[in-house]
């Protein structure tokens, strides 16, 4: 499996060639996930590629060629005849799960699975079963793709407002964070209000704000200054960011490099799992945001406030009764 999905292994083939690859891929996991998972094992252990090559090779001796002719045609079919490598790779990648499930080998469901879940046709759906309400242009090529698009928002330009969405997921979770920190730090006993709103309201009403209660941090005084502080700030990022997208397209949305200190993105198997974690957590604090406004705006407490009323009093203290 490893070896036949490999990219530098199947950029070179013809279609033909590519077709009966997949079938003989698609055999060997067959054989592979049953009986040779330990072979298998330690071939991944050793990190040598002629070991699997091997073991491979050697489960393929005893098929029949008219039945690896007919696997081969019925992978073309499945494919398409104009398929290109990386699909012929994640029909090898689904087989390889699918048996791997089937046969309840942890140790290839483990490697073949790890993406399949989130990506490709047989990712997991918002409606579960109902493959028929996913819009035509969903089709789990990116990060978060769960088939939901009620309104077509994504039809003429998925990639950009897949961007905006990651844009403000990413504000959101900043925003989030910052809330609920300064609300803690103030439960602390530290000098801080809790009400996230009276920060922003202080300065501009002309009124200072000090930092963590400290004057001597960050003394903020002057709105002016804050403005055109941040505007530069914002700038220089958008910049940057520009020139990667102008350089790398869609890929500036992920520059890595200073931007990458812990290298989570080392592993391109494992980034594409991070980039769907990042904007599941996204949806999820903007969803957050919106419930801190609105709890805000309608109780006049911080979130920690509202949260500490309602385990007091769950019964007569919840969102109905709290807008006003």
């Amino acid at each position: 499996f490893f070896v036949c999905t490999h990219r530098t292994t199947m950029g070179s083939m013809s279609k033909p060639a590519l077709a009966a690859t997949a079938a003989a891929c698609a055999l060997a996991v067959l054989a592979l996930s049953y009986n040779q998972a330990p072979a298998l094992s330690r071939g991944v252990t050793a990190r040598s590629a002629n070991n699997l090559r091997t073991v491979a090779a050697n489960q393929l001796k005893g098929v029949n060629p008219a039945t690896l002719a007919k696997v081969g045609k019925a992978v073309t079919q499945l494919v398409g005849p104009n398929a290109s490598p990386a699909q012929y790779k994640q029909l090898a990648n689904e087989v390889a799960c699918a048996t791997a499930i089937q046969g309840k080998n942890n140790f290839l469901r483990d490697a073949a699975c790890a993406n399949v879940e989130w990506y490709g046709p047989n990712r997991q759906n918002w409606y579960p079963g109902g493959k028929d309400v996913v819009p035509p242009h969903l089709k789990g090529e990116l990060p978060g793709d769960f088939g939901f698009d009620p309104w077509n928002l994504g039809e003429d330009d998925l990639q950009e407002r897949a961007n905006e969405e990651l844009y403000h997921g990413r504000w959101a979770m900043l925003g989030a964070a910052g809330i609920l920190g300064q609300d803690v730090l103030s439960k602390m006993g530290y000098p801080i209000d809790a009400k996230w709103w009276n920060p922003g309201k202080q300065l501009l009403e002309g009124k200072p704000i000090d930092y963590l209660g400290n004057p001597n941090f960050v003394h903020a005084s002057n709105i002016a200054a804050i403005f055109v502080a941040q505007f530069f700030l914002m700038a220089g990022a958008e910049i940057y960011r520009g020139y990667y997208e102008s350089e790398e397209g869609s890929q500036g949305m992920y520059p890595g490099g200073m931007f990458d200190p812990l290298k989570l993105a080392k592993d391109p198997k494992k980034m594409q799992e991070l980039k769907v974690k990042e904007i599941k957590n996204g949806r999820v604090a903007m969803l957050a945001m919106l419930g801190f406004y609105v709890q805000g705006f309608s109780t006049g407490k911080s979130p920690l406030d509202n949260l500490n009323d309602h385990l007091a009093d769950p019964f007569n203290v919840h969102a109905p009764t709290s807008f006003n």
